[in-house]
């Protein structure tokens, strides 16, 4: 019975060395049918909103500005080429006028009227004429930039605008007469 065991114990050795030395992996066998497609995934969180953009919206710099006498009245033109007639039609220009230093702000916007209070002048108006390629600003009085009275190299009454594409004013909420809100939706440097 021994004899047996050691047998049998021999045959099951040797047969299992067998097994695992002559093993060797074969050629992959060919791909099989593709599978259905998976549910839909949960929705992910809602993001935070983003800033607003101001990517389609065109300013100038504060701009020196010199007025002509024409007959009773004065005006002044400012070269705008990216004014084109799309933005006429369903767009808006808003022109600011800083009516103090560029070193002290204070800016307004135009159309823009005061009987005396600020610049002891009566009836002053002065008021923008969009056209294609060119704004041009008439005024009742001569409000061209100037030098400032205390220091020559500081300019005094600069203009600048800003070209609003079609659509943009109307879902900013953006009061475009104010022009510290302007500022702040656009990022606008000064």
């Amino acid at each position: 019975m021994k004899h047996m065991f050691l047998r049998s114990a021999s045959v099951l050795v040797v047969s299992a060395a067998l097994l695992f030395t002559a093993c060797k992996k074969g050629d992959a066998g060919p791909a099989g049918e593709k599978g259905d497609k998976g549910d839909t995934g949960a929705t992910g969180a809602t993001g935070s909103t983003g800033k607003p953009g101001s990517a389609n919206v065109i300013y100038s710099e504060w701009l020196n500005v010199t007025f002509n006498a024409v007959d009773t009245f004065f005006e002044a033109a400012i070269d705008a080429p990216k004014i084109v007639d799309s933005i006429i039609e369903k767009g808006e220009v808003k022109v600011y006028w800083n009516i103090n230093t560029s070193t002290a702000p204070s800016i307004v916007a135009l159309p823009y009227a005061d009987n005396g209070l600020i610049f002891g002048a009566k009836d002053l108006f002065v008021f923008p004429v969009i056209q294609a390629g060119n704004i041009y600003i008439e005024s009742t009085y001569n409000v061209g930039t100037r030098p400032s009275t205390n220091d020559p190299n500081i300019p005094v009454w600069q203009y600048r605008y800003v070209i609003i594409p079609g659509g943009m004013a109307a879902r900013s909420g953006v009061n475009w007469n104010d022009y510290a809100q302007v500022k702040e939706y656009l990022g606008l440097k000064d």
